[in-house]
């Protein structure tokens, strides 16, 4: 039993570390935390029970307690304050923002964690365990239910910690360009939202010692009267730009064409960029880079709080999107394991024939 125990501590050790060298790396992968935080939990706990069967139980003991105070805070407190604030923050900013479906994520969100403990209490199967279809079918939902509301918790955890992690990063390379995504304009203007990433590109490209381009990319929605990255140009150079060093990128409909497009502008398409974005938008941008072969580190604007709970479930929402085949395989497994275990297992649990 120990040296099992013995594997499983090495094989997490080197788990984490293998993490933490992809993170040191490049920080625009959230599997890199996953292997540290899934490698680091497996050692500690190897570890603990290797210790505990020498003689030594006091780290599990410690594990134990953390464990259960852990739970204790997130279930007495963390799970109510997120659901106020949820629900706080939406209301918020249906009132002061457009009333779209994508504004509305936070009070769809706190309305979903308001009632969910009651609904998984309705479809927990009664206590008794039988073997009949209607009680196998009725735990196989429940189960179902928990492992994919509990994949789903943790991939949001991963999504969130990954992009605190990665804001914390400077920029690796000294950039030959700063790329300012559009946003959308209203009335033609730049909004508010937009004046901040372009604020923020113009505080980049002075905090450079060589003065890089700036390159403004949007394009032209249909109720737009002019291109988006004309009138974030000129937005610029009214506040202070050097003309010839900010280029405009007009043909773009969406972050991959804002990014590809703008690689086209460049002289050497392989140089490093800095890519100027709102706060909320920072790690899924950067996620995009990645997936695009970009040399290219993403810094934010500064965003409203208020509209930062809608807009970060909006960007979880869309990396879940942008991977959904293997957020499919994975809700598709779990389903599966809680359907076989209950058709496998559960009976086995039940009192015995005749009792």
């Amino acid at each position: 039993m120990i040296w099992i125990l013995l594997v499983l501590a090495a094989l997490g050790t080197g788990v984490a570390a293998a993490g933490v060298v992809a993170m040191r790396r490049d920080g625009r992968r959230m599997s890199a935390l996953i292997f540290i935080l899934v490698g680091a939990g497996t050692a500690l706990l190897a570890t603990a029970l290797v210790l505990a069967q020498r003689g030594y139980p006091t780290m599990l003991y410690g594990l134990a307690i953390a464990a259960v105070v852990v739970l204790l805070l997130g279930n007495l407190l963390g799970y109510p304050i997120l659901v106020v604030f949820l629900l706080w923050s939406g209301v918020t900013v249906l009132r002061k923002e457009s009333r779209t479906l994508g504004n509305a994520l936070a009070l769809l969100a706190g309305l979903v964690l308001l009632f969910l403990p009651t609904t998984l209490g309705l479809l927990a199967p009664p206590g008794v365990v039988r073997d009949d279809p209607a009680y196998i079918a009725r735990y196989a939902a429940h189960g179902s239910a928990v492992l994919v509301v509990g994949y789903l918790a943790v991939a949001f955890a991963a999504f969130l910690g990954a992009s605190l992690l990665y804001r914390w990063r400077k920029s690796p390379a000294e950039p030959e360009a700063i790329v300012v995504l559009g946003s959308g304009l209203i009335n033609g203007q730049v909004p508010p939202l937009l004046a901040a990433r372009l604020q923020r590109a113009l505080e980049a490209q002075r905090a450079q010692r060589e003065t890089p381009t700036i390159i403004t990319s949007g394009g032209q929605g249909p109720d737009e009267p002019r291109p988006e990255g004309l009138v974030m140009r000129n937005y610029l150079i009214e506040h202070g730009a050097v003309p010839d060093r900010v280029l405009a990128e007009t043909e773009s409909r969406n972050t991959a064409e804002n990014l590809r497009l703008s690689r086209e502008l460049l002289p050497a398409p392989e140089s490093p960029i800095l890519v100027v974005t709102s706060s909320y938008h920072v790690f899924r941008a950067a996620l995009l880079t990645r997936t695009l072969g970009l040399r290219a580190h993403v810094i934010g604007a500064r965003t409203a709080w208020y509209y930062l709970p809608s807009a970060v479930l909006r960007e979880f929402v869309g990396v879940l999107r942008d991977r959904w085949r293997w957020h499919a395989i994975a809700v598709t497994l779990l389903v599966a394991f809680a359907t076989a275990f209950s058709i496998v297992v559960v009976p086995l649990m039940g009192p015995p024939p005749g009792t």
